[in-house]
């Protein structure tokens, strides 16, 4: 049996609602692995062809650049995560999947099995397509919001994404915003103050 919580959270993921045939039959197919608190589900300049979906924890998305961390977003649960670079060019993968500060349940497919999918179910293929939308929708909308003032940013965190204020540690969460991790303590301090 499929757990309810997960198909649920995966429904959210996009604005294509698959069935749950469609759901049960993918989540059927995979197999549930454990990463321990800061393991590395994708890493950098490996290939990693897998398809994955979170089922418990939090996986912090992030690149390195010149030694500097620079997390460019979270996975929660229901959240599909795969290595474009490696999937679509078979090459060595550029942003790192890690698993944050709990364990965390992943499953897990292998690129020939998902192919499988994509090619037997046109639903399936409709909800990828549709996911994979929304990634690049995500991704222009980021580029939006950091042009806009970091306390702007960290308040549609709190707003739309809670889960990840305790989640994470700071200098993750300061490297996601784009600001140094006393810049985000100063604004948390400051955003106390003013709820006072």
């Amino acid at each position: 049996m499929i757990n309810s919580k997960l198909k649920r959270l995966i429904k959210m993921e996009g604005n294509f609602n698959p069935s749950d045939e469609i759901i049960e039959e993918f989540l059927g197919r995979m197999e549930e692995i454990h990463l321990k608190p800061k393991e590395r589900l994708i890493d950098y300049d490996r290939i990693n062809t897998d398809i994955y979906c979170l089922k418990e924890g939090i996986i912090r998305i992030f690149h390195i650049e010149e030694y500097r961390e620079s997390t460019f977003g979270f996975a929660t649960p229901g959240t599909i995560i795969l290595s474009p670079h490696s999937y679509y060019m078979r090459t060595p993968a550029f942003l790192i999947a890690e698993n944050c500060k709990t364990s965390a349940s992943v499953m897990r497919m292998d690129k020939n099995t998902f192919d499988g999918m994509l090619k037997d179910y046109p639903e399936f293929s409709q909800w990828m397509f549709n996911l994979a939308m929304g990634q690049l929708f995500t991704c222009e909308h980021k580029l939006c919001l950091i042009n806009g003032a970091a306390k702007d940013r960290y308040l549609s965190i709190l707003k739309n994404r809670p889960e990840i204020i305790n989640a994470v540690p700071g200098k993750v969460l300061a490297s996601y915003l784009g600001v140094t991790p006393q810049y985000l303590c100063n604004l948390k301090s400051e955003l106390m103050n003013k709820g006072k």
